[in-house]
């Protein structure tokens, strides 16, 4: 039996599901698009050296690949009215990617 994972992708991407939609703004001046995706701003701890432990946002943006096949550095995901510059992403293999952004 075949796993229906395009089917589940579509229904967690659906903005009246699990997902949002936000800009997605190709850097050099290559294009926009509107996508849907999950964002998450958890929190993590960092090292900094001492006895208390700091807590930093990382913010991702979680997407099907196949709305951003050309991503690169410095592409810009925008929604409500806060831009995050993308910094890295995760490809997972599977048609979905994890974005790694950083708050402009």
């Amino acid at each position: 039996m075949a796993i229906p994972f395009l089917t589940d992708l579509a229904s967690i991407m659906n903005v009246n599901e699990f997902a949002i939609s936000v800009t997605y703004s190709r850097s050099g001046g290559l294009g926009t698009s509107v996508i849907s995706g999950i964002f998450d701003n958890e929190t993590m701890p960092v090292e900094v050296g001492g006895v208390v432990s700091v807590h930093q946002e990382q913010p991702r943006f979680t997407c099907r690949t196949a709305d951003i096949p050309n991503i690169s550095e410095q592409d810009k995901i925008i929604f409500s009215a806060t831009t995050y510059v993308v910094r890295a992403w995760i490809h997972d293999g599977t048609g979905v990617t994890v974005l790694q952004l950083e708050k402009q």
